[in-house]
């Protein structure tokens, strides 16, 4: 009691307890038996004890055990037909969203300039303009690229759909809409940019305490594990893969410092965030803690605000730290390495799915060299930045973009099939090819791409994937660049080497 009141909600139960621990200390040190003073004294402490047991906790500790207090997702809809509101509005509500319905470009281009939806469903034709001006509109403000927008249109066909795509949509829905398809896919989307729950791995061995860190970590939003048995911390973090650790320095066994020595050892969690547990009387053990590769301490009873706080700066910087190393620095697209991941990720998928459409894009600049010989590497570097940010604008929020290597690129594309794909990228290339590009003191220049694409199918390793858009990329080489080609399209080379002409 004396250690977990506090922490509970109840520091009168922590003072009281503590007076009862040091009155246990006088019994068992004493050699006669209990005065009536010392009786009634005890009838005091128990029932004071029992006062304050049946009262509500403090509210610092209730807010931590009840929950945090959460933004709710807002999702646009800008439709002049009332229907559409009327309908998707508590569709949206019932998922726990806000809906905000608007009717006109005017209006919706005010409510971007006022704050960033983390959703925007449109029409494709609006009163006073075009619902793909609105979509132009978000895509151009900070952080707009990364939100989900879904396009409502006549019944049409393919073009109109590559269209709502190549203007930045991830997806198009004919009117009459499905509904419920479409709260699916925006349920989903929208669950992908909410990056996950954080996973938290608490080892304590305290079954009380651990229970009372899981619940407050779970009100914050946070996914948590319990690792009681120092002994399985191996497993349980390698089952688990935790986004941080909240680690406990007394265990049975083995210490929390043993524990996070062998954890920095593995480069794979060298960055992983560590926080020590302490109590007032283990203050002094902060040195010790940092060198073993501790990043931060909380100290006994703990506080819910605190460790909330805490625990969501740490991930936050984590989170930062790992979006450096994972995206390239001139064109902020993904790295080499993430994009490998992802393409891992969605190989898995096929796996267990083979009904599902995954294409590989490998786009590489062409006569890159002549523009750097001619122009300078910055010129080049402004060039390979231009291509970066049309990718990022014209290309879905579902869709992995990352520089693979020098000039070249390569997509990732969900859910699309080939012809689309290669319309879509085609569409990319034609955009592409008419902007002006400047160096300084010379005349304006343009540039343009050639790209393979290579469709992933049930037999195919990752490399194999990989190699067949390689081979595409080269055949549109080969025919004379600034072309999209597929595999379908490429005819069989073999015995290729890379370095060829750009």
């Amino acid at each position: 009691l004396a250690g977990v009141g506090t922490s509970f909600g109840f520091p009168q139960v922590t003072a009281l307890a503590k007076e009862g621990e040091l009155e246990c200390l006088a019994i068992l040190h004493g050699e006669s038996s209990l005065s009536a003073t010392e009786i009634e004294n005890w009838t005091r402490l128990v029932g004071a004890l029992a006062h304050e047991l049946s009262q509500p906790p403090t509210p610092s500790a209730a807010a931590g055990r009840t929950g945090m207090v959460t933004r709710i997702p807002e999702v646009l809809l800008v439709s002049a037909d009332p229907a559409v509101a009327a309908t998707l509005a508590p569709l949206i509500e019932q998922e726990g969203h806000a809906a905000r319905p608007l009717a006109t470009r005017a209006e919706a281009s005010q409510a971007l300039g006022q704050s960033l939806p983390d959703a925007l469903i449109v029409d494709a034709a609006l009163e006073d303009g075009s619902g793909y001006d609105v979509i132009d509109r978000l895509r151009a403000l900070p952080g707009g690229e990364a939100v989900p927008v879904f396009v409502l249109g006549p019944r049409g066909g393919f073009l109109d759909k590559v269209e709502a795509i190549h203007g930045g949509a991830d997806g198009f829905f004919e009117k009459p809409v499905d509904w419920k398809a479409l709260m699916r896919r925006l349920q989903h989307l929208l669950d992908a940019s909410q990056s996950h729950a954080a996973r938290i791995l608490s080892v304590e061995d305290d079954p009380q305490q651990a229970s009372y860190l899981k619940s407050i970590l779970e009100s914050g939003g946070y996914e948590v594990a319990v690792c009681a048995d120092p002994k399985r911390f191996e497993t349980v973090l390698g089952e688990f893969r935790p986004d941080l650790v909240l680690m406990d320095i007394l265990l049975p066994g083995i210490s929390g410092y043993d524990l996070v020595r062998y954890l920095r050892q593995d480069e794979r969690h060298a960055a992983l965030p560590v926080l020590f547990l302490t109590t007032e009387s283990q203050m002094q053990s902060r040195f010790r803690s940092a060198q073993v590769g501790g990043d931060d301490h909380l100290t006994k009873p703990i506080v819910p605000p605190v460790l909330l706080s805490v625990v969501a700066s740490r991930l936050e910087r984590a989170r930062f730290l790992k979006n450096l190393l994972n995206r390239d620095g001139l064109t902020r697209l993904f790295t080499h390495t993430a994009l490998i991941e992802r393409a891992q990720a969605l190989h898995a998928q096929k796996g267990r799915d083979a009904s599902r459409h995954f294409a590989w894009v490998m786009i590489d600049l062409d006569h890159f060299k002549s523009v750097n010989d001619r122009f300078g590497h910055p010129v080049g570097d402004r060039v390979l930045a231009t291509l970066a940010a049309l990718l990022r604008r014209r290309l879905r929020q579902s869709d992995t973009i990352g520089r693979y290597g020098g000039e070249e690129f390569v997509v990732l594309f969900e859910g699309l099939p080939e012809p689309d794909v290669v319309h879509l990228m085609g569409r990319v290339l034609a955009e592409f090819r008419e902007i002006d590009l400047e160096a300084p003191g010379k005349p304006s220049f343009r540039a343009t791409f050639s790209a393979g694409v290579a469709m992933l199918t049930d037999e195919m390793t990752l490399d194999g994937w990989k190699k067949a858009a390689d081979d595409a990329l080269y055949a549109a080489k080969a025919a004379g660049r600034n072309r999209i080609t597929s595999t379908a399209d490429a005819p069989a080379i073999s015995d290729r080497r890379r370095g060829g002409p750009g």
